[in-house]
């Protein structure tokens, strides 16, 4: 990665659709460099990954339903029946931010007051919660799973802009693509000390500690939880608009990747990081994939504001 500009309170001239305002805590990186996990290394990261229990039944009905676009009555049918998780969605839709007049007691109503985008969070997290500590040594869960919900929102509004992109699916990617820095806290044992290098980048650095990147882990435990091919593909090409132009990554998930891209240095711009606060714009290619709009106009933009407003209100 190479550093553009270290980030200032100033605001910078919008030049680029892919230009936001710089703040005090974020740094602007001109490209990202691709690092590509070593073979031995990753054979057994895939032994240990497979060792992993399978995604619950539960998980695995939610996130078949959502995809299949269900009502909130039947994913409500899917959850009543897990007391810990229907409680944590009634206390998550009750938060005192999230504008509630009358208390919500129905799992239904909450799911229809937060929306799928957040329930699958929820629902993904709660599922997970004994695989992956919050506290991870690499990264903290919860910060995850709170910028896979960003994402995932965010995603899903940006698709409106990017031609030819599916909503449904760049929310879904929008919460899987960075899985693999889950797998990472897995593996402290095996990690060699490291120096997080502005003019490499974080790739590099997770390469160095090792052998491969939390691209090369999301593709193997994608697998193992059997995700849809594109999720798999887009978890594979989510950093490609950092370093490639569009067609080097597969036409049937181009746009979709491109959003979760942007839903991405979206969310890392609001706040909603995984520890790491660089962004690098993407490639000038795909200039011509956000023909109506910025990213500045977008984070102006009342959908994105309110949703930024829900996100802040969720409490793991």
């Amino acid at each position: 990665m190479h550093v553009a500009q270290m980030a200032s309170n100033t605001t910078m001239n919008i030049s680029s659709p892919f230009d936001l305002p710089q703040t005090d805590k974020n740094t602007v990186f001109q490209h990202v460099k691709p690092a590509y996990g070593t073979a031995s290394r990753l054979t057994m990261y895939k032994k240990s990954i497979q060792s992993l229990p399978q995604p619950p039944a539960l998980w695995q009905a939610f996130q078949k339903a959502c995809d299949k676009g269900a009502s909130s009555k039947q994913l409500g049918n899917i959850i009543k029946d897990d007391p810990v998780l229907s409680a944590a969605i009634l206390r998550i839709a009750n938060a005192p931010g999230l504008g509630v007049r009358i208390t919500i007691t129905d799992v239904v109503r909450a799911i229809a007051h937060l929306g799928t985008s957040m329930v699958r969070t929820i629902v993904s997290r709660h599922s997970f919660s004994g695989a992956f500590a919050s506290s991870g040594k690499v990264y903290n869960v919860t910060k995850l799973w709170k910028h896979g919900m960003a994402v995932s929102a965010f995603a899903e509004i940006i698709a409106e802009e990017v031609p030819g992109c599916d909503p449904a699916l760049a929310n879904t990617l929008g919460l899987f693509h960075d899985i693999g820095k889950m797998s990472l806290n897995l593996f402290t044992q095996y990690q060699q000390p490291a120096t997080l290098d502005l003019e490499e980048g974080h790739l590099v650095f997770e390469h160095k500690r090792f052998a491969c990147t939390h691209i090369d882990l999301g593709v193997l435990l994608a697998k193992h939880w059997e995700l849809p091919e594109p999720i798999i593909q887009g978890i594979t090409y989510h950093h490609h608009p950092a370093y490639a132009e569009p067609n080097d990554i597969p036409e049937s998930i181009r746009a979709e990747v491109f959003a979760v891209y942007l839903a991405d240095m979206l969310a890392i711009h609001l706040g909603f990081d995984t520890g790491e606060t660089g962004i690098a714009q993407p490639h000038p290619s795909f200039t011509s994939m956000l023909p109506n709009t910025s990213l500045q106009a977008l984070v102006n933009t009342t959908r994105v504001q309110q949703e930024v407003k829900r996100i802040e209100q969720v409490e793991f």
